[in-house]
């Protein structure tokens, strides 16, 4: 019963303080938090605490707040620990900025933990973390939080320290400072500056990069891009005459001649961003698993005019924020404090008084155009593997 009681004052708290921050209600989760000894109780109350006060930077911290942060940070439980300091931030708690910026360079720290004190600093937007982060890219161990994080900053060295080491970053780490220099103009111009120059392969432009630099609204980086990727959105003709072109290649007895596990290879590189096929790949987009992907006229027509009918859910939302970086993806969550929003490579949380302009988009998250930039046997194996009936190995390069 006493339990109960606590959950319910919680869940009575909680929702008072989304609208409340200094209600006195705080004052008493953080005191109980001090009190209880139960790790599922800490953690409940925690992660109420936590969603009240979601898409605040900062809140005045309680006068109980140090005596419960000691006796939480002593808890067997990691998630206790963690969500602790999460609040501790929120709460301006120098102490908990020290230890998560001792936490981000220390090479004793797991990769794991590392990573999540970039995400939380950033989160809070610590003043001069972008100092840190611009020498956090040259480590492999924290090279993909670090690009992500300078996304949220306006650090003069940003791009140049991406171009710089860009040679040496993995194919996930290449799409995680893409898709951070095609969140700013300034600095989308300088990475088309870096593809036209040969810096930078066009092919590594992927088609969610393609469209975060389309939204951007700037018609000399659109024409731009255009020209180095080809075109991001064709006249529904065009269109239609190119899924008729796709379908004469893609006989019956083409596609049984497909190598599937390159189209699986395929498949990685270029859709498994945001779709899910045979329980791999990202969950932004919907999962094609189920779908009618053995009816060639309804993949076609998805592949080259993904916006011709566009699901509510998965609709593009375009967020420029008051730092003058443009956000772009699905819309997650809303509250009347943050928006969050799921991109390609990470799940942002913007207050609401951080947002600038914000725009719904007809047009689908997928871009068109993808096809165009592959091959004739590329777009083979890609349509075959995904119309086939059970996973395959990967290429043995790949394995």
């Amino acid at each position: 019963m006493h339990r109960l009681l606590i959950i319910s004052l919680l869940l009575t708290s909680a929702t008072a303080l989304s609208f409340a921050a200094e209600s006195p209600g705080l004052d008493s989760l953080v005191r109980l938090l001090g009190d209880s000894d139960d790790a599922q109780l800490q953690q409940d109350l925690l992660t109420g605490i936590a969603e009240g006060l979601e898409g605040r930077r900062s809140v005045e911290m309680p006068s109980t707040w140090p005596t419960a942060l000691a006796k939480l940070q002593q808890s067997s439980s990691s998630t206790v620990r963690d969500r602790a300091i999460q609040l501790a931030l929120v709460f301006d708690d120098p102490d908990a900025i020290r230890l998560l910026r001792d936490r981000a360079v220390s090479a004793k720290a797991s990769v794991e933990d590392r990573a999540r004190a970039i995400e939380l600093l950033v989160a809070k937007k610590d003043a001069g973390f972008d100092e840190l982060l611009i020498l956090l890219v040259a480590d492999p161990k924290t090279t993909r939080s670090a690009l992500r994080g300078l996304a949220e900053y306006d650090h003069p060295e940003t791009v140049e320290t991406i171009l710089r080491n860009y040679s040496w970053f993995d194919a996930d780490a290449r799409q995680d400072s893409l898709q951070t220099l095609a969140s700013k103009r300034t600095w989308a111009a300088r990475l088309l500056d870096a593809i036209e120059a040969k810096e930078i392969e066009a092919s590594d432009l992927n088609a969610y990069t393609v469209r975060q630099l389309h939204s951007l609204g700037s018609k000399e980086l659109t024409a731009r891009v255009q020209s180095l990727w080809g075109e991001v959105r064709a006249t529904p003709a065009d269109k239609a005459k190119l899924i008729a072109r796709y379908k004469e290649q893609l006989t019956a007895e083409t596609l049984a001649n497909a190598d599937l596990s390159a189209g699986r290879q395929l498949f990685n590189r270029t859709c498994a961003n945001c779709h899910r096929l045979f329980g791999e790949g990202k969950q932004v987009g919907p999962d094609i698993t189920g779908s009618q992907r053995t009816n060639l006229d309804y993949v076609l027509q998805n592949l080259v005019d993904p916006s011709g009918a566009v699901s509510k859910d998965y609709q593009l939302h375009i967020v420029v924020t008051t730092g003058g970086r443009v956000i772009t993806g699905l819309v997650v969550s809303e509250n009347e404090q943050a928006l969050t929003i799921q991109t390609v490579n990470e799940q942002i949380v913007v207050p609401l008084d951080e947002i600038e302009d914000r725009a719904l988009s007809s047009l689908s998250m997928m871009p068109d155009g993808q096809l165009q930039t592959l091959s004739s046997t590329e777009v083979r194996d890609l349509i075959a593997y995904l119309g086939s009936r059970a996973q395959v190995t990967l290429p043995k390069q790949e394995e």
